[in-house]
């Protein structure tokens, strides 16, 4: 059934059908980036919220596991400090002290932590990584330098840019980057404004570049959809999040398997960029108190230490849980290939339906 599932998007990037697993920070390693490519998509390996060290383990995790192409996902935010020395952090704000309250009546201690996300030269750093690994395709959020694509090209690596405004398209082609991936307001983690219909029609008006479509994809008839628009494949999130291989805590899979159709908000308080996640205590804690949030990168500095804390402890009450829209039609956990095989026939179904279609 995938052998139908093809585009141009395929023999551009050396893989058998047009689904992409996203590059999901603490949940995809090397384990579900090789099961995704394995089963004829492209896996990703999340490289943002990890160290230099953990990519390079992760990408020889992958090597030993497949023979296919391999996605990095990194970010290169324009206003990325150097380091974590270079943010300068306030007193801790009243969401924040009564969620500290909360942890340590759960005996949970909260302590700094290194957040690799913010070091422009870690990211820097896992791109040489990546680079001298032969990894076949980088992913850039949150902006796309031109200075990126340029060391990406020199070693034969593919360039996929993710943006949430047509505005940031123009510019990572303009940057030279080799396929953009539009992502609307229904994804999960960062997320533009824009609904994913109107984004992908706005793109495809300009793009000299494949598109590929993102944002609350969980069934093969929203990629159908999306492939009828012009898109040439699918870049899936949370969809893969709840899978076997998937990184992240079993209670976390167990949240989105949960979640109701309107379980997801898009707030600053993550990280002080827009992010939508499920709803829970951690998001429950800012309600009335938005005028305490802190701007990029800061409220990342800030609310990181809770996020690693509440996650070690597996306390899904208070974990930041990045999910997009579609979680809500999401019910079980199955291994990451089954989910590829049935959001290719799922696809596949879909578009036969809609060639059946009669017009007049």
């Amino acid at each position: 059934m995938t052998s139908q599932l093809r585009t141009p998007l395929c023999d551009l990037l050396g893989i058998e059908v047009p689904i992409m697993q996203a590059g999901m920070g603490n949940v995809a390693y090397g384990r579900i980036a090789a099961a995704v490519s394995n089963a004829g998509g492209l896996g990703s390996i999340g490289g943002i919220d990890i160290t230099p060290e953990e990519v390079d383990e992760e990408i020889k995790l992958f090597r030993k596991l497949s023979d296919k192409p391999l996605c990095v996902d990194l970010g290169f935010p324009a206003n990325a400090p150097k380091g974590l020395s270079d943010v300068e952090v306030p007193e801790l704000p009243g969401p924040l002290k009564q969620l500290k309250s909360e942890l340590d009546e759960h005996g949970i201690e909260v302590k700094p932590t290194t957040d690799q996300a913010i070091s422009l030269a870690d990211n820097k750093k896992k791109l040489e990584i990546a680079l001298d690994h032969g990894v076949e395709v980088i992913a850039c959020a949150l902006g796309t330098p031109a200075w990126v694509v340029e060391a990406c090209h020199a070693k034969g690596a593919k360039v996929m840019s993710i943006v949430g405004l047509a505005k940031h398209a123009r510019s990572a082609i303009r940057n030279g980057t080799d396929i953009v991936i539009v992502q609307g307001t229904e994804g999960g983690g960062h997320t533009g404004e824009v609904g994913l219909i109107t984004l992908l029609a706005e793109v495809l008006e300009f793009a000299t570049v494949p598109v590929v479509a993102a944002g609350g994809l969980v069934k093969g008839a929203q990629i159908a959809a999306c492939l009828t628009m012009g898109a040439q494949g699918a870049w899936v999130g949370t969809r893969f999040l709840a899978s076997k291989e998937s990184g992240s805590e079993d209670v976390f899979k167990q949240a989105v398997v949960e979640s109701e159709y309107d379980s997801t908000l898009r707030s600053l308080l993550f990280d002080g960029l827009h992010v939508r996640m499920l709803r829970n205590r951690f998001t429950e804690v800012w309600e009335g108190h938005e005028d305490e949030l802190s701007p990029y990168p800061v409220q990342r500095v800030l609310t990181m230490p809770f996020k690693y804390a509440a996650m070690k402890a597996n306390l899904k009450t208070h974990m930041s849980l990045p999910s997009g829209a579609g979680a809500g039609m999401i019910n079980d956990v199955p291994g990451a290939a089954d989910i590829l095989n049935r959001l290719a026939e799922e696809t596949v179904e879909a578009l036969q339906g809609a060639g059946k279609l009669v017009v007049g």
